[in-house]
């Protein structure tokens, strides 16, 4: 029997908490609430079996870290550069890459457009409920898409 491939799931998540501040903005590493915040999100990820075959990051130093600290799965995360200073355009196209053989992607990367890609994605009443409240440092928003070219999602779970 054939069985329906399941609906592929993005987990947009926002990068720990980051040490205030540095001449190069890109060099910021995590402070150490941020270092805890990410044993928080493994455990989270780890409990709701979200084990990523695909892991884009953000090239900052806090993003990286953030996945260091928090990534699961066996996934080798890749770093791309247009996430950082990321438009919610640059980010439909790093998804959109994705190979649809692939069932969980994670990103990770930075406000403002991590959080208004899980509005657009879902703006439906129900997710702006949760999701206008806004994405904190090592918020969480995961989506079951239709298929990765992204055209809009169904807010499944918003850690903010």
């Amino acid at each position: 029997p054939c069985h329906p491939r399941s609906m592929p799931t993005l987990v947009l998540l926002r990068h720990a908490k980051a040490e205030p501040s540095r001449p190069d903005d890109h060099a910021r590493r995590l402070a150490p609430r941020g270092r805890e915040q990410c044993e928080e999100v493994r455990r989270w990820l780890t409990a709701q079996g979200l084990l990523p075959d695909r892991v884009v990051v953000s090239s900052s130093a806090r993003t990286v870290e953030t996945w260091e600290l928090a990534g699961v799965g066996t996934a080798v995360p890749e770093v791309d550069g247009r996430v950082y200073e990321a438009s919610v355009e640059d980010l439909r196209a790093v998804v959109a890459e994705t190979d649809p053989s692939v069932g969980t992607l994670v990103l990770v990367g930075h406000n403002p457009s991590i959080e208004r890609f899980a509005w657009e994605l879902d703006d439906s009443p129900e997710a702006r409920e949760r999701s206008d409240r806004g994405m904190g440092t090592a918020g969480i928003a995961v989506l079951s898409l239709d298929d990765w070219s992204v055209g809009s999602g169904r807010l499944v779970a918003f850690e903010a």
